[in-house]
Formats: C-alpha cells, sequence, structure tokens
C-alpha cells in the first residue's frame, strides 16, 4: 500500500508539473493552447492539447529535413579528390551529356510537325502537366537552400563547406531546368500519342540515375568506398530548419516558381499550336513528277476560251502534263490544298482551270483531281469522289510524308510513283550542287560552259547546245529569249522555258517550213511537255501577237488551244538523252 502511495504520489507531482509547464506555455502565447469553450480556472488538471491547432509554420518547424539519399548530396559530404565526389561527378556529366544529346538531335531536325491529331496535341498538353509533377530537381535544390542555413551545416558537419552545399543544389536546378526545355522540344515535335509519353519517361528516367545510382552503392555494387559513403552519418542526421519568419516574398516566391514553369511550358507549347492551326508550317511552293502513266479514253472539257467550251471530248490524257510546281491555296479536311502553276513562270494559272492535290477526310487520303476531268462523260462526280490519283489510306498531315504508291486511274485502277519535293532548299544539296541556296530559294549556276534549270537546278543545258541541227534536212533551231518576244515585257538573258526546259525556236533550213510571204504561220518550235517534245506553231489568221504570247504564257502540255502541236520524235531521243542528261 505504501508502495501504490509512492506511485501515485509521483504521477501526481508530474502531473502537476506538466500542468503548469502547459500554464505557463499557454501564458507565455497569450492562451494560444487553451482548451476551447473553458473558463481559465477549469483548464487545471487538462493533460492534453488540440494537434488540429498547431499552425502550417509550426509544423514544419516541428518536422526536421535530412540530405537527400542522392549522388549529387556527395558532391559536398565527400572530399574533392575521392571516389565517392568522382563518381558523382561522372553521374552528373554522364546525365547532363544525354540531355545534351537529346537536344542537339532534336534542335538539328527542328522540324516541327506541320499539324497534328486532336489526340496528340491533348497529350502534349497533359504531358507538361506529367513532367512538371515528375520534374523534383529544381525544387529540390530550392528546398535545400531555403531550409539548411550555412549555420546549420557547419554546426553538423563541420567539415563540409557550404559553397559546395551550393553548388550542388544549383547543380540540381541545372539538371532540373535542362530535363524541362528537352521536355518542351519533344512535345513541339511528336506526331503520336505513345511516342510522346515514352520520350518523356525516357527524360525522366535520365534524370533520376542519382538516385537509383545512390540505392545501388548502399546495396554494396559500387564497391566498399562507395557504400560508405552512401551510408555515413550524415544523410541520417535531422538539420534544424531555418524558420523563415516574416520572410512571406520568398516563400511566395518558391510557391510561384511551379505555377511560373507551367505558363513557360504552355506558352512554349501554344506558339507551335497556333502556328500549326494556321497552317504555318505546311509548304507554300512543292514540285510534282507523275511519271509516264498514260490514261487513254479520258472525258475532258475544252478550255473555256474555244467555241466548244462546255461539251466534253475523248482524249489520251497524259499524267505528265501535270508536271510542275503547286502552290499551296486554301484549306482542305484541315490539309492544305496544292494547286498546279503555270509551266512558264511558276504562277497562278489565270484561264487555264488548275489540276489540284488535297487531302480528302472520306477516303482518308490525298488526291489528284481536275474539275474539268471525268472518268465517264455521263459522270456527276466531283471533287474527291472524281480522283485522279490517290495516295494509300493515311492521316498525315504534311504531303510529303506521304509514303507508298499511289493508286493512278487508266481506266482500271494501276500503280503510279509520285514524286513530290519542297521547293524550298537548306543548302547546295538541295540545289543539286549546281546552284546557290539563297533565302530558301535554288540560284542555279551558269559556269564552265552549262547554264541549269528548274527548281532544283536539276536540267543541265550546255552552252554548246544552245543551237541544234536537225539530222535529215539539217535544218537549225536555237534557244529562245524571252526578249525576242517582246521587249517591252523581258529583257537581258532569261530563257523562254516550259517545264523547266527551254524552247527552241526554227531558223532555217527545212524547206517545208521556210518562212515566205506567203505563209500564214509563224516559225515552229520545239517545246517540252513534262515528257517528251513536241515540235508546233502559232497559227497567224486571227490570232494577234499578245495572244500568241499569252497562250504561250499560260502554255499547258493537256489543254493547249492557240497553239497547234505534232511529234518531233527525233528530238526526243537527241534533246532527253544527249542534250539534258
Amino acid at each position: 500500500m505504501a508502495t501504490e502511495s509512492s506511485s501515485a504520489g509521483a504521477c501526481l507531482k508530474m502531473r502537476s508539473i506538466y500542468v503548469s509547464s502547459l500554464t505557463d506555455a499557454e501564458s507565455q502565447s497569450g492562451g494560444a493552447h487553451r482548451t476551447s469553450g473553458l473558463p481559465p480556472d477549469q483548464t487545471d488538471g487538462v493533460d492534453h492539447f488540440n494537434e488540429n491547432k498547431v499552425t502550417a509554420s509550426e509544423e514544419e518547424a516541428l518536422d526536421p529535413i535530412q540530405l537527400p539519399q542522392s549522388t549529387h548530396s556527395l558532391l559536398f559530404s565527400e572530399p574533392v579528390f575521392s571516389l565517392p565526389y568522382g563518381f558523382a561527378l561522372g553521374l552528373f556529366t554522364m546525365s547532363t551529356t544525354c540531355l545534351v544529346l537529346v537536344l542537339v538531335n532534336n534542335i538539328n531536325t527542328n522540324d516541327f510537325p506541320a499539324d497534328v491529331m486532336p489526340a496528340v496535341r491533348t497529350a502534349q498538353y497533359l504531358s507538361i502537366l506529367i513532367a512538371l509533377l515528375m520534374e523534383e530537381e529544381i525544387p529540390t535544390g530550392l528546398y535545400l537552400l531555403r531550409m539548411i542555413p550555412r549555420q546549420s551545416l557547419r554546426q553538423k558537419f563541420p567539415q563540409m563547406r557550404y559553397r559546395k552545399f551550393i553548388f550542388s543544389s544549383m547543380m540540381r536546378i541545372f539538371l532540373g531546368y535542362f530535363f524541362l526545355i528537352n521536355v518542351l522540344v519533344v512535345l513541339r515535335q511528336a506526331t503520336e500519342v505513345i511516342e510522346i509519353f515514352y520520350n518523356v519517361l525516357a527524360l525522366e528516367f535520365v534524370q533520376q540515375l542519382d538516385d537509383i545510382a545512390f540505392k545501388l552503392a548502399k546495396m554494396d555494387v559500387f564497391g566498399k568506398t562507395m557504400q560508405r559513403a552512401c551510408t555515413a552519418k550524415c544523410f541520417r542526421a535531422e538539420f534544424e530548419k531555418k524558420r523563415l519568419g516574416t520572410s512571406r516574398k520568398l516563400s511566395i516566391f518558391l510557391k510561384a516558381i511551379y505555377f511560373f514553369h507551367l505558363c513557360a511550358m504552355f506558352a512554349g507549347m501554344l506558339y507551335v499550336t497556333v502556328h500549326q492551326m494556321r497552317g504555318d508550317y505546311h509548304h507554300d511552293l512543292i514540285t510534282v513528277d507523275f511519271a509516264n502513266t498514260i490514261w487513254e479514253g479520258a472525258w475532258v472539257k475544252v478550255p473555256s476560251r474555244l467555241p466548244s467550251s462546255q461539251q466534253y471530248e475523248e482524249r489520251t490524257l497524259v499524267y505528265s502534263h501535270f508536271n510542275g510546281v503547286y502552290q499551296k491555296n486554301g484549306t482542305h479536311d484541315g490539309r492544305p490544298v496544292y494547286q498546279e502553276t503555270r509551266k512558264f513562270d511558276r504562277r497562278p494559272y489565270e484561264e487555264i482551270v488548275p489540276a489540284e492535290i488535297k487531302y480528302c477526310e472520306d477516303i482518308s487520303a490525298w488526291v489528284f483531281v481536275h474539275e474539268d476531268i471525268r472518268k465517264l462523260k455521263s459522270s456527276k462526280k466531283t471533287g474527291c469522289h472524281n480522283w485522279l490519283l490517290r495516295s494509300s489510306e493515311t492521316t498525315e498531315f504534311d504531303l510529303l510524308n506521304v509514303v507508298g504508291n499511289w493508286k493512278v486511274w487508266i481506266g482500271v485502277i494501276g500503280k503510279a510513283e509520285v514524286t513530290i519535293a519542297t521547293n524550298v532548299c537548306k543548302d547546295e544539296m538541295d540545289c543539286n550542287l549546281n546552284g546557290q541556296c539563297r533565302d530558301g530559294k535554288c540560284s542555279c549556276n551558269h559556269e564552265d560552259g552549262a547554264r541549269y534549270l528548274g527548281t532544283h537546278c536539276e536540267v543541265r543545258l550546255r552552252d554548246a547546245c544552245g543551237t541544234i541541227t536537225g539530222e535529215v534536212h539539217n535544218d537549225t533551231w536555237t534557244v529562245t529569249y524571252l526578249r525576242s518576244w517582246s521587249e517591252d515585257f523581258w529583257s537581258g538573258d532569261e530563257l523562254y522555258e516550259e517545264y523547266s526546259r527551254p524552247v527552241y525556236s526554227y531558223v532555217a533550213g527545212h524547206p517545208d517550213w521556210d518562212i515566205n510571204a506567203a505563209n500564214e504561220t509563224s516559225p515552229p518550235f520545239l517545246m517540252y511537255s513534262g515528257d517528251r517534245w513536241f515540235g508546233g506553231h502559232v497559227p497567224k489568221g486571227n490570232t494577234t501577237d499578245e495572244e500568241a504570247i499569252w497562250s504561250a504564257v499560260e502554255y499547258h502540255g493537256e489543254f493547249s488551244s492557240v497553239l497547234q502541236f505534232y511529234w518531233c520524235d527525233y528530238v526526243v531521243m537527241e534533246l532527253s538523252e544527249d542534250f539534258f542528261p
């Protein structure tokens, strides 16, 4: 009983000390810990406190911090000339090198997709949020600098240099920003949903190499020295936090970091999105080659300036007549429409109805169409359903990225090779090393006895071939300069070209073509039409010189009207194989 009394007395004594301490604390803090609703004289004997009354700053102070278990921490916990320090520095260098390689590779390509599907665009913006949640180096570095002051670090571990501690934290922050930059670059160039998530996860894996290596080192994977460094007592020590006190501005700044990152990433992504939706990344000019496909039995409307303008007539359609430059003109189903341009100066046709290449969503393919060409005379199909060529099924926004053979209508469905190239050059390679790339356009050379023609300087005209001679009659032909047509419109040595080939004018030597007073035709000429050479002339009759010139300007191999043509087989072989290799 005496023992029980003694124990009870001791408990009462401890109870009164605790209550007394609690009362003193309350009196010093203005009664912050009093029990709600009880008068002051009834607080005696209360042996508990309300944990919900602990403020955020007090809770932060009660929660001690430790050094992060990462190889970055070895950069200030270990001597400079030690194995752990070298290991940590090497790992940081390896992570940085990986991110540099990714960044350089993506910047060198510097190709933003012309546009992306809605699912891809949604994944791009979601991945920004995911990347910000996964990125921990920046907040960790700022947190350490904020919470571990110089005095606290010196008190715990006098041998540690605070400047090395700052250096380690700054390296964390640098690596974090490098990661975010890479994420933004990857997202801006992405075209597939799965590609986005794979790339973001791969970048995060590179960033977390320091944490992975630290855990492996603790398991003695890299040797005893590394294990001792990674299990040192500094990683178990608790550091006293730096109290913020009235430094509310610093707290607001740290909380605003995430918001700043979010706005910056969204702004960078939004810049690309806006340009994609405006069509700024589509090619303005492309060059198309339809090879030598021919369709016998096409129904073609005669050009409107002829008397029989509303009639369709059966013709042999030569697809190479539509070779040449196509210009972006509007959109269809979210993709650009490319419209055929003149073969003379690559400007829009004013009278001839041009062909078009556009995307058709209902058949998921790019198509080549012409409103004046039908498969059947009685056919009422128009637009996408009246396609003459169509690509394989695709959702591609960039016509140049469409792969595989095209289907072509030649009375039945056949296959055709279609070559498409952008007219914008990046270097001399895009000009076939026969010209200079200036402001994205090839400026073709005229040197070493040869002149180069074409959008990519792909055609070579030797100076010695400026004049050619027929094999049968020794008739003479010479290249035509625009000034010879009209000095009022042209001057200098600019060649008269069609389909990127020079036009040859007849000089003399052929008994049937020598001009005399009784002849009612103009001098003959030789003109290229996409895949072969034709001879032709302009009937004088009621055709004025201005009309003849305009017919040459508006010339189209399939829809010529004023110009009259005939085959010139001997020129086909001579010019195509010898003069234009």
